[in-house]
């Protein structure tokens, strides 16, 4: 049975959106602490309680002993260890667990198929909560696509996109709708799952900022920056293909992000969700976003010139 939600820890806090989870939790009214190891050297607000663990079970549950939820942004490569600390979460009374989803739609039986790394659990997490219904603790995950703007401005080459050199890799045709989440909206979307926990209760919750495709996305990469991109081409078969090369060579930090790119772009159907999913960016009450406006403040702070509108 759901519960008013007051009290949230979050793990991960200062990662790539467990930092904006953290403010937006706060800037909700909720009573945010973070969750980090005795060892890390990440530097938290002064308004957020931070408690340090050896992620032991009985550390954990000291530490989320009062909180009523328990928000995990765990990275991707430790999602294979967060059954010790659901365990812990129930012991120590905790009423809604979110594991680290926030991507693709995991729950299709064909995502398995596509990540088939030992410590890439994510199905596998979400069936051990499942198994926790009969406690006090219930479970939401909250499948977002990919982290837009954070995409766009870490650049690289990543996901195809290198702002700065003008430059721009299309995989297929560049046609296939796909789901982006910029990644404030992403904590907007937590703290709005857990302001409604009966509605959210034990199910997968679908989010996004757009619903767009590759050409599109280029096209408004142009007209705001009013430069023309090198365009390559290339299909999502070829990118995962590489990237499991890679892999297997040893080059995990490559060809990791190349197997999600694929995957992100349509490569097994994984990634557009709000065709046969119900978005719940209503209930949650998310912002409208526009892809016109982000993409703007995105050149604005990789500091690109800025096409004059009229």
């Amino acid at each position: 049975m759901s519960k008013q939600i007051k009290k949230v820890i979050v793990i991960g806090g200062s990662g790539n959106i467990g930092s904006f989870i953290v403010d937006e939790l706060q800037n909700v009214g909720f009573e945010v602490a973070v969750l980090t190891r005795i060892s890390s050297s990440s530097i938290f607000p002064q308004n957020v309680v931070v408690h340090r663990t050896d992620y032991g079970e009985e550390s954990l549950i000291e530490a989320f002993r009062g909180f009523d939820a328990v928000v995990s942004a765990v990275a991707t490569f430790s999602t294979n260890q967060q059954n010790t600390i659901i365990d812990a979460a129930v012991h120590a009374g905790v009423k809604r667990f979110l594991p680290s989803e926030y991507g693709i739609d995991s729950s299709l039986p064909r995502f398995a198929e596509t990540f088939s790394f030992e410590t890439v659990k994510k199905q596998e997490t979400v069936e051990y909560l499942k198994g926790k219904e009969n406690t006090q603790m219930s479970w939401t995950a909250l499948c977002v696509g990919a982290f837009f703007d954070w995409v766009l401005k870490l650049g690289g080459g990543l996901m195809g996109w290198d702002i700065p050199s003008r430059k721009a890799t299309i995989y297929d045709s560049g046609n296939q709708p796909y789901e982006a989440t910029n990644v404030r909206q992403i904590g907007r979307a937590v703290a709005g799952i857990l302001q409604h926990p009966k509605e959210t209760e034990n199910k997968y919750v679908y989010v996004n900022s757009f619903t767009l495709t590759q050409n599109q996305v280029l096209a408004a990469i142009e007209r705001e920056s009013g430069e023309s991109f090198q365009v390559t081409r290339m299909s999502t078969t070829e990118l995962r293909d590489e990237g499991y090369r890679n892999i297997k060579e040893g080059n995990l930090g490559l060809g990791f992000p190349q197997v999600v790119s694929s995957a992100i772009y349509g490569h097994g159907g994984l990634n557009n969700f709000s065709a046969s999913k119900e978005l719940s960016n209503a209930l949650l009450g998310l912002r409208e976003e526009s892809l016109n406006e982000t993409i703007k403040e995105v050149l604005k702070e990789r500091k690109t010139p800025l096409q004059s509108s009229t």
